[in-house]
């Protein structure tokens, strides 16, 4: 093995010898070409592909990281000044498990470490101290707030008075330095402030600042947004209400339609009024009548007779009593009937809370042209869906026009262009890749070739055998001494081979032969 290795090294040798200057220059610059490319590879290949472990750190949590990624041996790179770790994409996620177990980065605050006191300190610069500790705990509190990437705390207690306490109240800052593109709600402020305002005695919320980087002076937005909106009149969290009931019918339709149209063949929108007044409603409705009972009263009423007196003065002349001619007694009776009826009474009390709706109105556009009949199943379909009432003046609308789809044709294109063109520089740069190991191929194969070439024939040595190797001078002298037909026949066939296998030795040694016959 070693033997074929020293004589392809020697080959290779003597091959460089007979090459020119440009030639060898050449060779040189394919070589280095050839081995620019290959480092450049084995670099790409072997470089990792690093993604974010975590950003927008501290310095401190940033070492906590750096530290235990050394202990285990994962690399790593710091960008954006030290507030992103970058490790390979392939351990992301163990690392993160892995420095979760640790509790690394802490996320906690904590208790405050323990204060120590001198013994000669006075009880003003014990307060100065506690006061410090305090700031930084509170500072590192509202650290963990979401979109906050560092805080400042400060706070300024007044100084006691020489008799008595003293009347002034204390206040604080808050300076915030917010992740970039992050902004805090309201109630986020309104959170911050309260949590400072109650880590000091006497500390109101309203007492407290609170500032972001660009001086924007969010303590004040959050005080007027806390009670409700200065425009409607109504407080956030009855706007919240009324958004989540927009959005929950809205939801709710637009699901059905995807089903029916396909999905985003539809856009709904709802808008309820809400009634937040609470009330209280007594009603009484009276139905048929119902005889309950009933009674009957007779009366009879018997009256003595009494005689006829003509009328005239016969009746006026006194006459003696008789009694033909008398009336007899007489009998009368009446009847009275006395009914209870019943009436069917209904009473309902009935307590409103808020948050009914007072009216509601309903839009659907779909994306296409709808017949009178299909905007009319549609628009009984969406009232069912939503929970329509005509009678407290709901209102649908349907409209069915194909939509304004440029803006999003425009961002599939650039998309499908730019993922052309990615695709297209890959296989440019794949192209180049096989095109140069093809290069690097046909190169090599010649200089093996011409190695080849180069050494001795083996048809060539039974001629020669017993002198070595023919060199050009031996050839050409054994061709022009030889006088046997035989052994010339051979050398000038030897001779055609090589004009045939190495054109370039031959005329090596046609040139020598016309040297020496000179």
């Amino acid at each position: 093995m070693n033997q074929r290795v020293n004589e392809y090294g020697q080959q290779i040798l003597q091959w460089w010898k007979r090459q020119s200057l440009t030639q060898r220059l050449r060779t040189g610059v394919v070589a280095a070409l050839a081995v620019s490319v290959l480092l450049v590879l084995i670099h790409w290949i072997g470089t990792p592909n690093w993604q974010p472990l975590y950003t927008n750190l501290n310095p401190r949590s940033a070492g906590q990281i750096t530290t235990q990624l050394t202990q285990m041996k994962v690399p790593y790179q710091l960008r954006n000044q030290g507030h992103t770790v970058l490790v390979p994409k392939s351990q992301v996620d163990q690392v993160r498990v892995n420095l979760a177990d640790l509790n690394i980065p802490s996320s906690t605050v904590g208790m405050p470490q323990p204060l120590s006191f001198s013994l000669g300190e006075t009880n003003q610069e014990i307060t100065l101290t506690q006061l410090a500790d305090l700031e930084a705990t509170l500072s590192q509190t509202v650290n963990a707030v979401n979109g906050v990437h560092s805080s400042r705390v400060l706070i300024n207690e007044p100084s006691p008075a020489l008799f008595g306490e003293s009347t002034a109240s204390p206040t604080a800052s808050v300076f915030l330095d917010l992740n970039p593109g992050a902004s805090l709600s309201p109630s986020q402020v309104q959170g911050i402030m309260n949590l400072v305002a109650h880590s000091v005695a006497g500390l109101t919320p309203k007492e407290v600042t609170v500032v972001d980087q660009a001086g924007t002076l969010l303590s004040q937005n959050a005080l007027n947004s806390q009670p409700g909106s200065q425009i409607t009149g109504t407080t956030q969290a009855e706007l919240a209400a009324q958004d989540q009931v927009d959005n929950q019918i809205a939801q709710n339709v637009t699901s059905m339609l995807d089903e029916v149209l396909g999905p985003g063949a539809a856009v709904v929108r709802v808008n309820a009024s809400l009634n937040f007044n609470r009330s209280r409603t007594h009603s009484t409705q009276y139905g048929k009548s119902v005889l309950s009972s009933q009674q009957t009263t007779t009366k009879t009423a018997t009256q003595q007779g009494t005689p006829q007196v003509p009328a005239g003065a016969q009746g006026n002349t006194p006459a003696y009593p008789v009694t033909a001619g008398a009336v007899g007694p007489s009998k009368s009776q009446s009847n009275t009937t006395t009914s209870h009826w019943l009436v069917d009474k209904i009473s309902t009390r009935q307590v409103v809370p808020s948050g009914s709706i007072n009216r509601m109105t309903v839009a659907v556009a779909v994306d296409k042209p709808l017949s009178r009949a299909q905007a009319a199943s549609l628009k009984s379909l969406v009232s069912s869906a939503a929970g329509v009432n005509p009678a407290r003046g709901d209102v649908i609308t349907i409209m069915g026009q194909p939509f304004n789809r440029s803006q999003v044709d425009l961002a599939l294109k650039q998309m499908a262009q730019a993922q052309r063109a990615q695709q297209i520089h890959r296989y440019i740069m794949d192209g180049a890749l096989a095109l140069l190991g093809i290069i690097l191929a046909i190169l090599l194969w010649r200089g093996l070739a011409k190695l080849r070439r180069s050494s001795p024939s083996p048809a060539f040595e039974p001629a020669v055998a017993g002198s070595g190797s023919l060199s050009v001078t031996d050839l050409l002298n054994e061709i022009r001494q030889t006088k046997e037909p035989g052994t010339a026949d051979r050398a000038k066939s030897h001779l055609q081979e090589m004009l045939q296998k190495d054109p370039e030795g031959a005329a090596r040694l046609i040139r020598t032969w016309i040297q020496e016959d000179e």
